[in-house]
């Protein structure tokens, strides 16, 4: 006859929570973990994104009223 207690071979971690306890396994809460990193990894590029676009629409929206003076300059009657 078999004894063994499998519960106490998978490692484990606690997590608590305000309803209650839940068990988590270690490979799910180490998963959890890197999907949470990458989430953040992506939300830093999403910002560096935004940044370099807003950057790239100032030199634009820049170079085009410039442009818009020297136009309005030229035709000045």
């Amino acid at each position: 006859m078999n004894t063994a207690s499998y519960t106490t071979d998978i490692p484990m971690i606690m997590d608590r929570k305000p309803e209650g306890t839940s068990f988590m396994l270690l490979d799910q809460e180490l998963a959890r973990i890197r999907l949470h990193e990458v989430r953040l990894v992506a939300e830093e590029q999403r910002l560096a994104r935004r940044l370099s676009a807003t950057t790239r629409w100032r030199k634009v929206a820049g170079w085009a009223a410039r442009r818009a003076e020297r136009a309005s300059s030229r035709y000045v009657a």
